[in-house]
């Protein structure tokens, strides 16, 4: 008699049965890896963008180069802000939804800015408040591998806010170089950490699997064996030559 009992299948695990702590480091792996790249283009833009010189010891950059610079990088970050934000979880999406936010009144600042002055207060108030709100969302996402991410960023942003505020003899020049340095960093940081995140929740999701494969096959080796006639002694060929005895 062979045991009908139902056999367990082999399924793929849900996203949602992920950790959830993963499963939500997951979904916010593809837009730190965006704000990073953009990050570091904007970084490298900063350092190979032409500079008028009357001597290699004179490098200048007029404030209308720098606004455009700026404004660009702004907009396309405040558009990956919301992509983010779209994919965050809830207690922290309201604040990047907010860092996407603060961009618009910089950008309205930078398009006004005539002077490195004017240019060196836009960037140095959305530096600041930019990193308050990195540094909410790191206190948000303690519980998350790989959380420091958002405190270096927030970190950077807030050191360029900073030196921004009192660098009093900065020219144009010098405000876009420190805000260069500043995005290169936390952009190489976010892709480290967004690819990093995109690669655990992989190999988690490739544990479960192996594991969910390992149960079938034992759970189903068990049943086909487990039936009377698999567990039957094999017959001895004597006892069929063997003649019957006769009470």
């Amino acid at each position: 008699m062979s045991t009908d009992e139902p056999r367990t299948e082999s399924t793929q695990p849900r996203p949602e049965a992920l950790p959830q702590a993963i499963s939500e480091s997951k979904a916010l792996g593809a837009p730190m890896v965006v704000r990073g790249i953009l990050g570091v283009a904007f970084g490298f833009a900063t350092v190979f963008w032409p500079r008028d010189a009357a001597s290699p010891k004179h490098l200048s950059m007029g404030v209308d180069i720098v606004d455009i610079l700026s404004i660009s990088y702004l907009v396309l970050f405040a558009l990956v802000l919301v992509y983010q934000g779209l994919r965050s979880p809830l207690n922290v999406r309201t604040a990047v939804y907010g860092q996407a936010i603060i961009t618009v009144p910089a950008i309205v600042f930078l398009f006004l800015a005539e002077q490195p002055a004017e240019l060196r207060a836009a960037m140095s108030i959305w530096a600041l408040l930019h990193g308050l709100l990195e540094l909410w969302n790191y206190r948000q996402l303690k519980s998350h591998p790989m959380a420091s991410d958002f405190l270096i960023a927030a970190a950077c942003h807030v050191l360029l806010g900073v030196i921004l505020m009192f660098g009093d003899g900065f020219g144009a020049l010098w405000i876009l170089g420190f805000t260069g340095v500043a995005t290169l960093i936390a952009g190489v940081i976010f892709i480290i950490g967004g690819y990093s995140r995109i690669s655990k929740a992989k190999q988690v999701a490739a544990g479960q699997v192996g594991a969910a494969d390992a149960d079938y096959v034992t759970s189903d080796s068990f049943d086909e064996l487990n039936t009377t006639e698999d567990l039957k002694a094999p017959e001895d060929p004597d006892d069929q030559n063997r003649p019957e005895t006769k009470n």
